[in-house]
């Protein structure tokens, strides 16, 4: 029984040890060169667009001050949108201001912690899951201030992963439906890791995972993914490099089936034929085996950009959002 025991703890510090040297190896850095999803075009149409409302704040249960902007509507619904890796809210104006303006929503644009504007630390959150509770934050402080109807919440890419995250966790109840466009699902077969936005530190990632299972949670803030956003497209608002606890936040658990299964019935899921990043045909096949009731449309001809800003995506949100079903 002793020996068992000794070899036990050999091969537990040999485990810690390994992990250990794994999480401290140095991030590899990004060298593609491309506009993965055409910032260029997409910084050239915002010029012609009208100024946002002003970012406002609210604090969250740890006191940190976090950012949103409202665009107001006559309508009592109030739309949550959630926006994608590396940017911040900003980037969705012409959907708020579109579903805002034909009186479907309140729209309600955060700014995630970690991101522009809002927190102290870019890149990072205090523990995995905080963003959830951000959002009840959120939520909320919207009460507060007399929006007090039923609340879509919605999002692009990991956004639109954090809200099938949201779905399927323990704060679900305090949303009516959900909105997800072009989510990213990591380890499912609907993600193209080879899309050339991140530059994932798969052998770091492996490591936290390893010490997270053993609970060992003191390297967490550690960075592991990097964002391919081009150099003349920077505004000083993006955030290019997150930490393992804020990516890991940001999308779906491991265990996605479970999440998507929160969606079931409640949910209109959108994505573009020519996503960069999502396999249409793959995530139309997770959402139908397991969230079967959930509304599930693909776009012909739109990208990962185009499925929040293209003018026929927009038609089809809004669709959704008139519809008796969605209220």
């Amino acid at each position: 029984m002793i020996e068992f025991i000794f070899s036990f703890y050999w091969v537990l510090i040999v485990v810690i040890v390994a992990a250990l040297v794994l999480t401290a190896l140095p991030p590899p850095k990004s060298v593609d060169p491309r506009d993965v999803f055409g910032f260029r075009a997409l910084k050239a149409r915002r010029g012609e667009e009208a100024t946002p409302p002003p970012l406002e704040r609210y604090a969250a249960r740890d006191g940190e001050q976090l950012a949103y902007r409202i665009y107001e509507s006559n309508s009592d619904r109030v739309l949550i949108f959630i926006h994608g890796s590396s940017y911040h809210g900003g980037g969705y104006h012409a959907l708020a201001s579109a579903i805002s303006a034909r009186g479907l929503a309140k729209v309600v644009l955060p700014n995630l912690r970690g991101h522009y504007q809002s927190g102290r630390r870019r890149g990072d959150v205090d523990y995995i899951g905080q963003f959830e509770v951000d959002i009840v934050d959120l939520i909320d402080a919207l009460w507060k201030r007399g929006m007090t109807g039923s609340i879509t919440l919605g999002g692009h890419s990991s956004g639109g992963g954090l809200v099938i995250r949201f779905a399927g966790g323990s704060h679900r109840v305090i949303v009516s439906n959900f909105l997800a466009l072009a989510p990213a699902i990591p380890v499912s077969p609907a993600l193209r890791v080879d899309s050339g936005w991140s530059t994932l530190h798969k052998l770091r990632l492996y490591g936290l995972l390893i010490l997270n299972a053993l609970r060992i949670r003191g390297f967490n803030a550690l960075p592991v993914i990097e964002f391919n956003k081009p150099v003349d497209c920077w505004d000083g608002t993006e955030t290019l490099s997150y930490s393992h606890r804020l990516n890991a936040s940001y999308h779906t658990r491991y265990k996605y089936a479970d999440d998507i299964k929160g969606l079931n019935g409640k949910a209109f899921v959108l994505v573009g034929a020519d996503d960069e990043a999502i396999d249409p045909n793959a995530l139309r096949d997770l959402i139908s085996a397991h969230a079967p009731q959930t509304r599930f449309s693909i776009l012909p001809g739109i990208n990962h950009f185009g499925v929040f800003n293209d003018p026929a995506a927009i038609e089809a949100i809004a669709d959704w959002l008139g519809a008796p079903a969605a209220r």
